[in-house]
């Protein structure tokens, strides 16, 4: 007898979007069968009039962030618990180094913040600050104890050690690592930053224009070069403009092996979010542009210039994000893991942008395949972890941040109605959502070790 069943849906698997029956026996995929040819099950989901996803992977995390000398709103309990009522079953979180620090000091700081806490399964980037000769030799062990990716920020201090971060990419690249980039260029943030003070302009409404498209450019550029130089592979993290995307595409045509990722506020909000009373709470690192690049954003989505959607989640109350004496100072980041499929699949799928196949790509399977989870995760497939997600194309719902689950306060999208919301989800064969309510207790989500990155992740 199988352990649970899912009846009646319209499933989205890597063949075809079809209804079909899915059996789950012992947390793994049994069998995809045509509907009504299921064995027997302990329990049954009756799907019928919804579609069943592959749960999302959401490779852009910061759980119990460390930032300004606080933390973030959402430890690994509350985010993830807005992870597993969104339909994301697996998150990637940012551990940090501390300067002087060993990558795996960083990475066991991050599991200690996990352990006991999580509702679904993790993994880990490890971020770089300290790409010290004794770190490049550590870079080849990690990647063997399923950290396979590094974070790179291409400010605070990488200009004055980018010799030392070149050493680096090689050394990730000899690992069959990936780099996961940050691109601003700092000089040119501090060039814009500078003139911006100076003429007495300190407010939120002035931010935009700190960091503009060209310096996200211009990183991207760059850092391209450098990892070709250093025969490494690279994926950009939350890209926002249309000039981004020009060099992402110049890269690729020259044969440049790099992925890129978005975040939904680019897709969803406009640089005008600043002039609002409260603007602060839209402020995120690159800031929100242009209609014109939000538009971009969406035909890059659809031609497959931009294989990820993730959310940089990064949560604060609304006070904390409040009172800065200057744009440079607030703190960036907001929530949006409750949010992340349900909106792309409202804006995106229901509005006609994007296909049904290719939302679960931007969200489950592209990010499998990318941080070495496939076919694990990513995939309704047999042998797979069962995580998966009852999803309702039909369900109205408003945003209100008082109904979510994240501990913070306010909502970007709050007032925004979004049609379609899961029903259930399920993580490896546990029903851990049903509805709005969370089933699952606290520190059943374990972590997962990802595979070294392989350059022919797209034929996977």
């Amino acid at each position: 007898m199988l352990d649970l069943a899912i009846a009646g849906a319209t499933a989205v698997t890597p063949s075809a979007t079809a209804a079909a029956d899915v059996g789950i026996e012992a947390g793994k995929i049994k069998r995809i069968a045509p509907p009504g040819s299921l064995e027997p099950a302990a329990q049954t989901i009756d799907a019928r009039g919804m579609l069943l996803l592959p749960g999302a992977v959401d490779a852009h995390t910061h759980l119990d962030g460390e930032m300004f000398k606080s933390r973030t709103a959402d430890d690994f309990e509350s985010g993830t618990a807005a992870a597993a009522a969104g339909g994301v079953t697996c998150v990637i979180d940012y551990a940090f180094q501390t300067p002087g620090q060993s990558l795996a000091q960083g990475i066991e700081h991050w599991q200690e913040k996990a352990r006991g806490r999580a509702i679904v399964d993790y993994g880990f980037h490890v971020a770089v600050w300290d790409p010290t000769e004794a770190v490049r030799d550590e870079a080849a062990r990690i990647v063997e104890s399923g950290v396979a990716s590094f974070k790179i920020f291409m400010m605070h201090g990488f200009e004055e050690r980018a010799r030392d971060y070149l050493r680096f990419f090689s050394a990730v690249a000899k690992a069959h690592g990936l780099l996961t980039i940050h691109a601003e260029d700092q000089h040119l943030i501090g060039y814009c930053t500078e003139r911006l003070l100076a003429a007495g302009n300190r407010s939120v409404a002035h931010f935009a224009a700190s960091r503009p498209p060209l310096s996200e450019a211009a990183a991207v550029a760059r850092a391209v070069r450098m990892c070709e130089l250093a025969g490494a592979p690279a994926y950009f993290v939350h890209l926002s403009s249309a000039a981004a995307l020009r060099e992402i595409r110049r890269a690729r045509d020259a044969g440049a092996n790099i992925a890129a990722e978005t975040r939904p506020i680019y897709l969803y909000l406009t640089e005008e979010r600043y002039l609002e009373p409260e603007g602060e709470r839209y402020v995120g690192l690159p800031p929100l542009r242009s209609a014109a690049d939000r538009d971009e954003l969406w035909e890059a989505l659809a031609d497959g210039t931009i294989d990820t959607v993730a959310t940089d989640h990064c949560c604060w109350k609304l006070h904390e994000k409040l009172g800065a004496d200057r744009f440079t100072r607030i703190r960036p980041g907001m929530s949006n893991l409750e949010t992340l499929v349900p909106m792309l699949y409202s804006e995106g799928v229901a509005k006609g942008r994007i296909s049904l196949a290719r939302m679960v790509d931007l969200v489950a399977t592209n990010p499998a395949k990318i941080f070495g989870l496939y076919p694990r995760e990513g995939a309704i497939v047999e042998g797979a972890d069962a995580d998966l997600v009852v999803f309702d194309p039909n369900r109205k719902r408003v945003i209100h941040a008082a109904e979510m689950q994240s501990r913070s306060d306010y909502d970007v999208f709050e007032g925004f109605e979004v049609t379609g919301w899961p029903h259930a989800t399920i993580s490896r064969g546990e029903v851990i959502v049903t509805g709005r309510k969370i089933e699952a207790r606290a520190g059943r989500g374990e972590f997962v070790r990802r595979k070294p990155f392989t350059a022919q992740w797209r034929s996977l």
